[in-house]
């Protein structure tokens, strides 16, 4: 480690263990100033919200996105919607994307270990566009080319929640995703500032012993006045190769990582807000040709990568006025990867980059009003966005595509029992490229559906809710899918364009239970549950055919998802029990690979997490069992080889979160204390790799010192 990065790290410990120490004086005083800012507030605005004041009573209370596009609470939506909230992400201590979604039923987020990127299935769908993935709204549709490559990049520091929505219920969201949708937030000013605060500022110092890895994180906010704020914040990340569980250093796996975003709220006059925000994120490492592979001739690039993520969202919800209810929201993303070959010797200094860029918008309104004894509520918008993508190497689907969008949505409830939801969404794409023509030639694809959605939700007693829906998704073939040339490995133009693929189209079943209770064993306890099984048909999914030269990605055939999820919470003054599970199966039934899982699917996984609340809730202890089930790994190239059955594997970690005082915090953890050897069977690791692909024990310590006034 170098001696800047010592310095860095050393000043970072001292300026939280300041903020923390020196924030006892403040305390007294801001409690104090609370009451003469209470008496001065405007009457007529509401002030931006309190975070700790708003906290739900448990993760699946809290209010986020939802399938209807409307924010509901998790556990009142008719859908499968899951959501890690701050007090997780506080818990696990995630320092990779994957960490956030563990414990999510139906999803697994993957990361190969030598590249930052991170890859998530949702019910063994996965990989361009049939999950939407955004950062403050705004689309996240990089790819590049290699095995078991990622597809977004996000900094766990940046986040303050996660929520995905599971199937494709969720296609009010834009085209594409016929898996679901995962939404990041960043934080907002009025979610880092006290009520009684102007402004604050934070520093956090991160520590993991396996792989030597630092953090620091530095968050300052300003309240100009009840009208205006801002929050700014800048992340540092370093860490070296880490081990697995069996004691080996698993290759390359060791990244630097500079990120910070930065974020202003804007209400120039009652119910108008605008907030406008700037992420970026670098990131300097190393990725291979074959994540783990042991080949002395393997490619090895450094490789430096930047996402940039520009957002404007724009609402208006005026209090006298039930029938407007409207968003507006501009974005862009540009990731661009570039790659410096630094082995083998013979392929020094070879360059290649991966540049994709999507810049789009949507709008939206509700219109609430009673009508015949029914409670109305009618939803419309558009949506557009215009992907650029671009790069010199030849494997890779250069072009522009073009999705375009429109849905009408109504939600009646009546008495308290009854709930219908009707939709219908409109969907068109058109991708432009080049063929592998000599010499190229311009071509041109496009398409359109409607695709409908039906929901009905009975609570036949309070606490009790049943419901059913069917609901379709579209996705058009991808510009990888349609323009992809060249060959694996730099070997010959062994790939060829498709211009002929047909849309992926999915029609799903689902049927699910919420249920909500307090005071059930004792007063003032909570019991939350969801419990939905679904079944999806997917028509004419696209996959590259390995059976045959020259190989071109072609319709396949059909796949079929089906399974059972289900998460609980139980929440008592001395603790919590959260659970959480899923039991999926995701086949292709038809064509050459017919009968072969999805995506070194299923994805069979469990969940338990036990916490103990002490000193008047300031501290927290608990323990976390995952359980992941046996993968059945299938040839591409020779479907009839006998398939290869991966154990499944069990992991345990532990946690305790340490509130000192109000502005001093100190988070320890234990990742895998049993420092199991184990491999992620979404990762797509090596079959060769001399080591397993997860990391092995990892101790975690993370103290934030914070001041405000």
């Amino acid at each position: 480690m170098t001696t800047t990065t010592n310095t860095t790290l050393m000043a970072s410990t001292a300026l939280a263990l300041v903020l923390g120490l020196c924030a006892a004086p403040f305390a007294s005083a801001q409690e104090q100033g609370q009451k003469e800012k209470s008496a001065a507030a405007k009457a007529d605005r509401v002030a931006p919200p309190d975070a700790a004041q708003n906290q739900p009573a448990t993760m699946l209370d809290l209010i986020t996105i939802s399938a209807t596009m409307i924010k509901t609470a998790i556990i009142e939506s008719m859908a499968a919607i899951s959501a890690v909230d701050q007090d997780e992400l506080d818990r696990i201590q995630p320092d990779t994307a994957a960490d956030i979604f563990r414990t999510t039923p139906g999803v697994a987020a993957s990361m190969n270990g030598d590249d930052p990127a991170t890859a998530i299935n949702i019910r063994g769908l996965e990989q361009y566009g049939r999950v939407v993935v955004t950062l403050d709204g705004a689309r996240q549709d990089y790819w590049r080319v290699g095995h078991g490559s990622g597809s977004f990049y996000v900094e766990p520091e940046l986040i303050k929640e996660a929520t995905v929505i599971r199937g494709p219920v969720s296609n009010a969201y834009g085209s594409g995703g016929i898996g679901g949708v995962v939404s990041f937030e960043t934080k907002d000013a009025g979610d880092f500032l006290k009520k009684d605060e102007n402004w604050a500022l934070s520093e956090k110092l991160g520590y993991e012993s396996n792989g030597d890895g630092f953090t620091t994180s530095t968050t300052g906010a300003y309240r100009f006045s009840d009208d205006a704020d801002i929050i700014g914040n800048l992340i540092y990340r370093d860490r070296d190769s880490y081990t697995d569980g069996n004691g080996d250093t698993v290759p390359w796996t060791g990244e630097r990582v500079t990120s910070g975003y930065l974020k202003t709220t804007l209400r120039p006059a009652d119910g108008h807000e605008l907030k406008l925000g700037a992420i970026l994120q670098r990131y300097n490492d190393q990725i291979t040709g074959s994540s783990g592979s042991t080949s002395p001739t393997l490619s090895r690039y450094d490789t430096n990568t930047t996402n940039r993520t520009y957002t404007a969202a724009y609402t208006w919800k005026p209090d006298d006025d039930e029938l407007i209810d409207f968003s507006a929201n501009a974005y862009h993303n540009r990731t661009r990867a570039e790659q410096t070959q630094v082995w083998p010797s013979s392929a020094i200094g070879n360059f290649r980059f991966y540049d994709v860029a999507t810049s789009g918008f949507n709008v939206k309104n509700s219109s609430r009003f009673d009508a015949w004894g029914i409670a109305h509520t009618l939803t419309y918008g558009l949506d557009y966005y215009y992907l650029e993508a671009s790069s010199e190497a030849a494997h890779f689907g250069a072009g522009e595509q073009q999705g375009y969008g429109g849905f009408l949505q109504w939600q009646g409830d009546y008495e308290n029992w009854l709930q219908v939801i009707a939709a219908v969404r409109y969907d068109g794409y058109q991708l432009d490229g080049e063929t592998r023509a000599v010499p190229p030639q311009q071509a041109s694809v496009s398409g359109d559906r409607w695709s409908p959605r039906l929901t009905v939700g009975v609570t036949p007693f309070d606490g009790f809710q049943l419901y059913g829906t069917y609901s379709e998704g579209y996705r058009a073939p991808g510009l990888q899918d349609v323009f992809r040339g060249g060959g694996a490995h730099g070997g010959g133009d062994t790939y060829r364009p498709n211009l002929l693929l047909e849309p992926e189209t999915a029609k799903n079943w689902e049927a699910g239970i919420n249920v909500k209770y307090d005071d059930v064993l004792t007063a003032g306890d909570r019991l939350r549950a969801k419990l939905n099984v679904f079944h999806t048909d997917v028509e004419d999914y696209i996959d590259v055919d390995l059976t045959v030269l020259p190989r071109t990605a072609i319709n396949i055939g059909d796949a079929r998802l089906k399974g059972v999820e289900a998460e609980m919470v139980y929440d008592q003054s001395w603790g919590f029990v959260n659970l959480a599970g899923a039991l999926i199966d995701a086949k292709v039934v038809s064509g050459v690979y017919s009968g072969q899982t999805l995506n070194n699917t299923p994805l069979d996984r469990f969940s338990a997490t036990v916490g103990f609340r002490m000193l008047e809730d300031q501290l927290t202890v608990g323990a976390q069992y995952l359980s992941v089930g046996k993968v059945t790994r299938t040839s591409r190239t020779n479907p009839n080889a006998a398939p290869v059955v991966d154990d499944g594997f069990d992991l345990v970690n532990v946690f305790a979160n340490w509130t000192i005082n109000d502005n001093l915090k100190l988070d320890f953890g234990v990742d895998n204390v049993f420092n199991t050897a184990y491999t992620d069977p979404q990762s797509a690791w090596s079959t060769t790799a001399a080591t397993e692909q997860g990391k092995g024990r990892t101790f975690k310590v993370a103290l934030t010192g914070r001041i405000g006034g």
